[in-house]
């Protein structure tokens, strides 16, 4: 489940002791008032100790037990406000804690108009060569964006080939891991013209890998998100595929299918492994405090952070993103370390979030901290880290 600090509640003031100055004064008009009244209603003689007492004691011993009253209130209340906030520290300390579990990103692969190397997208986005171009769309009509290639009659086999290649791709990976372990499948499609992707993409993963997936509730970093959680207790494997091939494309739009394989635990034999943090979602509310929580998440300080990624149509329109990244400090030329996926491949709907975690996690593997923002929907808005593998002071077992 998400993380939402703002639902923790706040801390309570610190709960001031009785005034002194106001007691003292009240101690004093308490000893006047008896004086007065005593030498106005006593009737006998005015001396010895009984009228003494009557004049200065009384008064002494109501204000006494005012003020202990008073003295009591105080302590309860300050024992209660102390218990109240080292709770609420405590809930915001495993909150914290909570927020900063990430995924080990072991392996990851896509396929693009620029083939199934991830390095040649990067490589393009780096020296400013965009993939996406204006041509046909398998409508036959002209618009800017890209394309997976083929796709045009026998998508269900050409998809299949896909699969096999990715899968392909990370069975070195796969197959250091425990045969026991326990593998879930995030599953984003958007294939109108495989209308069966999910059953084909199942039964290939469980036919070339030899292991079961479980299908995991959920889509994208949703997913991945309740994931950290419900997994994070014991040693666990995550398979994320997703596909986008568009039966009608629009402009600036474009096709990927993707896959990432990802751990709960660290893997001593896998070395290039960086870690996706918890993705933080937009909630209408401040852009700039989304960021702010993922950093948190991430561990980083603004620093920290050697570049950025944005994809989403809407989104990379914007300039709220550049505003984000001031106010937070990030320590980012703007003109260079940051990048929009979608001028370069296009924007990949259901795959953009795992192109942009494929692409950065490149970059992270040299050192260099990355943030990913992708929009999956109007107003919907996720922002999460891709740090270098030694970088975490979280615990966590090894595999």
């Amino acid at each position: 489940m998400p993380v939402f600090l703002d639902e923790v509640p706040a801390k309570v003031p610190k709960v001031h002791r009785p005034d002194t100055h106001k007691w003292s004064g009240l101690l004093v008009f308490f000893l006047i008032v008896g004086s007065l009244l005593s030498f106005l209603f006593w009737t006998g003689t005015k001396e010895g100790v009984i009228f003494w007492f009557t004049a200065l004691g009384v008064p002494l011993c109501f204000w006494g037990i005012f003020f202990g009253l008073r003295r009591i209130a105080y302590k309860t209340d300050q024992v209660w406000a102390e218990s109240w906030n080292a709770s609420r520290n405590t809930l915001w300390n495993e909150e914290i804690l909570r927020g900063q579990r990430y995924a080990w990103l072991i392996a990851s692969g896509v396929i693009t108009q620029s083939g199934s190397r991830t390095d040649k997208i990067l490589s393009a986005i780096q020296s400013s060569s965009p993939v996406i171009q204006v041509q046909k769309t398998r409508e036959g009509s002209l618009v800017r964006h890209s394309k997976l290639p083929g796709f045009e009659e026998q998508q269900s086999a050409e998809f299949s080939e896909a699969i096999k290649t990715l899968i392909t791709q990370i069975e070195p990976v796969l197959e250091k891991i425990p045969s026991d372990i326990a593998c879930c499948l995030i599953a984003d499609f958007d294939t109108p013209g495989i209308p069966d992707a999910l059953q084909i993409a199942s039964e290939l993963i469980q036919s070339e890998t030899g292991r079961s997936f479980v299908l995991f509730e959920g889509n994208g970093f949703e997913a991945l998100d309740c994931w950290l959680d419900n997994a994070w207790h014991k040693p666990s494997l995550v398979l994320s595929l997703s596909a986008e091939i568009r039966q009608v494309a629009r402009e600036g739009e474009g096709e990927a299918i993707t896959l990432a394989l990802m751990l709960n635990r660290k893997h001593p034999g896998i070395h290039e492994a960086v870690q996706l943090r918890r993705p933080e979602k937009y909630k209408n509310d401040s852009l700039t405090k989304t960021l702010s929580r993922a950093l948190i998440w991430s561990q980083l300080l603004p620093e920290e952070v050697k570049g950025s990624w944005i994809t989403g149509l809407n989104f990379s329109l914007s300039g709220e993103w550049h505003v984000a990244c001031e106010e937070n400090k990030l320590s980012l030329n703007m003109a260079e370390e940051h990048k929009n996926i979608d001028g370069f491949i296009g924007y990949g709907g259901v795959s953009a979030p795992w192109l942009a975690v494929a692409i950065s996690s490149i970059v992270a593997r040299s050192g260099a901290a990355q943030i990913i923002a992708v929009e999956t929907d109007t107003n919907e808005i996720w922002i999460a880290g891709v740090t270098p593998g030694d970088n975490t002071v979280t615990r966590q077992d090894t595999l």
